[in-house]
């Protein structure tokens, strides 16, 4: 099976990306601004290059980790949220169909506003911010009109890696550095190892899955609480862990607060 990852340098794609190599699939991955060995460059928001890479090397799976994740830039720039959250995914989409390739789209829990958590695929969503209706708005094009598409929604997406992009590696870097981290006691979500979605990702696309999948951890809980988790589980007193209010934070984008996901499948399933 031949797979392109467009978005291959990030904490989803990165680990993605290394999986497929290590099973010795056929696969090509795509980095924007964090270039990684025998990956090629690609501005995903550019066609004529999504375009040639796809007919080029005939995927028969398309993988789109690729995204602005960046919540409160989203909501400070949306006009660059539309074209990287919605409109290039759609056109990723569109090209994806019209070469014969199944397309997965990974989402967000942030299409639902997280009042009445944790969700299941049959909810509606109702984002609160930016990001959250661009997600969804990408979800709607998605499945109306690329009929082998698997949307998969994560939550909370973490992993190990000393990535700066990466919420771990940003806490223990805080913590290393002797500061108090601050976090949300009233945001509750179900977090997501980034390993543990890329190998229920796989199965999915191995069982011919298609449509909406929640990819989620086993637990649910506060951001406070997993921070303090991150903080014990690396030998910081949990005193250098400071419960606040969401609002105390005056985040430029609001934040679902009784969140996560629900998923049917069991861990690597």
């Amino acid at each position: 099976m031949r797979h392109l990852i467009i978005g291959a340098s990030g904490q989803v794609g990165g680990y993605l990306w290394n999986k497929l190599n290590r099973d010795h699939e056929d696969v090509v991955g795509t980095y924007y601004s964090h270039p990684v060995k025998n990956q090629v460059q690609c501005d995903f928001t550019d066609m004529a290059e999504v375009t040639k890479l796809i007919q080029d090397g005939k995927p028969d799976v398309v993988w789109i980790p690729a995204a602005l994740p960046d919540v409160d830039r989203c909501e400070r720039e949306p006009e660059l949220s539309y074209v990287l959250n919605v409109k290039a995914p759609r056109q990723v989409g569109e090209v994806a169909r019209d070469n014969g390739a199944k397309l997965v789209f990974f989402s967000t829990d942030y299409v639902f506003d997280g009042t009445s958590g944790p969700y299941r695929e049959t909810d509606v969503p109702n984002p609160l911010q930016v990001y959250g209706k661009h997600k969804a708005e990408a979800e709607e094009f998605l499945i109306q009109n690329a009929p082998d598409v698997l949307i998969i929604r994560p939550a909370w997406i973490y992993s190990e890696e000393p990535n700066p992009r990466n919420f771990v590696f940003r806490i223990l870097q805080q913590l290393k550095d002797g500061h108090t981290v601050r976090a949300a006691i009233d945001q509750i979500n179900t977090p997501t190892d980034s390993r543990d979605l890329v190998e229920r990702a796989l199965a999915a696309v191995n069982r011919g899955d298609h449509g909406i999948r929640h990819m989620v951890g086993p637990d649910r809980l506060s951001r406070y609480d997993l921070t303090l988790k991150i903080a014990k589980d690396h030998g910081f007193s949990s005193s250098m862990v400071e419960p606040i209010t969401t609002a105390s934070l005056n985040l430029p984008a609001r934040r679902p607060l009784n969140g996560g996901l629900v998923t049917i499948y069991a861990r690597g399933v």
